[in-house]
C-alpha cells in the first residue's frame, strides 16, 4: 500500500532530510551509491507523492541526484521492463535488484 495522502508531506520531509544528512549521496563508491539510491527510491516510491507520473518523476530525480553525486547515469542503457520489475521487487521489500539496475546505469566514465 502506498502512503496515505495525509502523511505524504511529513514522509517527504523525513525522506529528504535523510538524503540531506547523507550529503545527497555524494562521495560514495559506485556500489554504495547504487545501494543508497535504491533505498531512497524505494521509499520515494512508497510515498507516491503524485497521482500520475511517479515513475517518470522518480527516474528524472534519480538522474539529477546521480549527476550531482558524480555518478551520472547512462539512461540509454535503461531496460524499462527490468527497471520496472526491480521497482516492484523493492516495493515488496527487496531493493537488491533495483540497486543492481542503478549500478548498471552508472556511466562508464564514473566507474570507481
Amino acid at each position: 500500500m502506498f502512503c496515505y495522502p495525509e502523511h505524504i508531506s511529513a514522509q517527504m520531509k523525513a525522506l529528504f532530510a535523510d538524503l540531506q544528512s547523507k550529503r545527497c549521496l555524494s562521495r560514495l563508491a559506485n556500489d554504495t551509491f547504487a545501494i543508497e539510491a535504491a533505498d531512497f527510491l524505494t521509499t520515494l516510491n512508497a510515498i507516491h507523492a503524485f497521482r500520475d507520473g511517479n515513475g517518470r518523476a522518480q527516474l528524472a530525480f534519480l538522474a539529477l541526484l546521480a549527476t550531482r553525486a558524480e555518478h551520472p547515469l547512462a539512461l540509454e542503457r535503461l531496460d524499462a521492463a527490468r527497471f520496472l520489475a526491480s521497482i516492484v521487487a523493492s516495493f515488496g521489500g527487496d531493493a537488491r535488484p533495483l540497486a543492481g539496475q542503478i549500478r548498471n546505469l552508472i556511466s562508464p566514465s564514473a566507474e570507481t
